[in-house]
């Protein structure tokens, strides 16, 4: 392929917590990668998650907390921070290299999203003293800012996808929050040869190398009566939920399997060329597929089905604080079952199914 000469906006998000909190990075790296799939070429940029152990690099010149300051915070556009049983170890000026990130981001101005795990039990060999601090440090975050909290790591994983997207969309095409230098004729160059993928930007010559290179399109102006921003939203959730009900398919895969048969579906290029109006259409088509997929499902890999519709339960559960000792009661009266049932894995597919839904209604009040 030869080369080609396009402009595009990079955002910069740094990952950032104590070691505790590893598998949560990862689901929002994940969550991150997801977006730039799916919603980058619309936006018109891409957004590039860094984290402190591969991003960064020793600097004689500064302290450990110092160098990360310099090469990551100062330059980042969004921070986020995670937490569960630490909070880290104490720098010159802040309770842990952490919350100096958090205190810089904020005051140079960044936008900051803060996350609290509630995940029991804490992991073994937890320290009383980090515990404790880390309590201290998050009741004084509560009382002057807004923060997260979660009970699931899935919960997690949808909420920071969700709150990703709308913080995203305070960054509109060509207008992030730093200013853009005039195009020149060489001003970006990229080469789209091979795994290499090596993007060359801007007068300063800053290098980000890809595994795959962002792809601009043209983004389409809204007609008057499209889709809000909140039915959008809605419309990515009814995808989610199908793409996470498909087997024998990879997540990206199944994202863009059905977001595909939804443009076919109503004969339109890009999802912002639905109209409002029709929502009602686009919702009876989602439960349609909906009610094919789980009758399919449930025939053809009834374990499967099972194992999913508790694990769904379960996470629901945990959401809400729910007990298995005062939860099942209630469920089984509500239903009016002949009896009340003391485990998911002793129900019918019939009950287990009406269960399912009952607990997902609660979970969504």
């Amino acid at each position: 392929m030869s080369g080609v000469t396009s402009s595009v906006e990079l955002i910069k998000l740094t990952l950032c917590g104590p070691t505790d909190v590893a598998k949560e990075m990862a689901l929002a790296a994940e969550a991150i990668n997801d977006w730039n799939c799916q919603h980058g070429e619309q936006h018109g940029f891409w957004v590039k998650h860094q984290h402190w152990s591969t991003d960064s690099y020793p600097d004689a010149q500064k302290t450990g907390q110092g160098a990360i300051n310099k090469q990551l915070i100062d330059s980042t556009d969004i921070l986020v921070a995670i937490f569960w049983s630490r909070i880290g170890t104490p720098t010159a000026t802040a309770e842990s290299g952490t919350v100096e990130e958090i205190q810089r981001a904020i005051a140079g101005g960044k936008k900051v999203m803060v996350y609290f795990s509630d995940l029991e039990p804490l992991p073994a060999g937890a320290s009383i003293e980090q515990v404790k601090r880390l309590s201290a440090f998050r009741e004084q975050l509560r009382t002057h800012r807004s923060c997260w909290t979660f009970q699931s790591r899935s919960r997690f994983r949808d909420d920071f996808a969700n709150h990703l997207a709308l913080v995203l969309n305070d960054f509109p095409p060509g207008r992030k929050g730093r200013a853009r230098r005039k195009p020149t004729e060489t001003a970006v160059r990229q080469s789209a040869r091979g795994p290499g993928n090596i993007q060359i930007a801007g007068d300063g010559n800053e290098i980000h190398q890809y595994q795959r290179p962002p792809v601009i399109k043209t983004v389409l102006e809204r007609r008057p009566g499209s889709i809000t921003t909140a039915e959008e939203h809605q419309i990515a959730e009814w995808i989610k939920e199908l793409a996470e009900g498909t087997m024998g398919k990879s997540r990206n895969e199944a994202f863009g399997e059905w977001g595909a048969r939804l443009l076919r579906r109503f004969k339109i290029p890009k999802r912002e060329a639905l109209l409002s109006a029709n929502m009602p259409a686009v919702e009876a088509w989602y439960r349609q597929q909906k009610a094919i997929q789980t009758t399919g499902y449930k025939t053809k890999a009834p374990d499967q089905w099972k194992a999913s519709r508790i694990k769904a339960i379960k996470a629901a559960m945990n959401s809400m604080r729910k007990t298995n000792e005062a939860y099942y009661p209630e469920l089984s009266d509500r239903l009016n079952m002949k009896k009340p049932f003391t485990s998911l894995t002793r129900l019918t597919k019939t009950d287990l199914d009406r269960v399912y839904q009952m607990v997902l209604r609660d979970s969504r009040r």
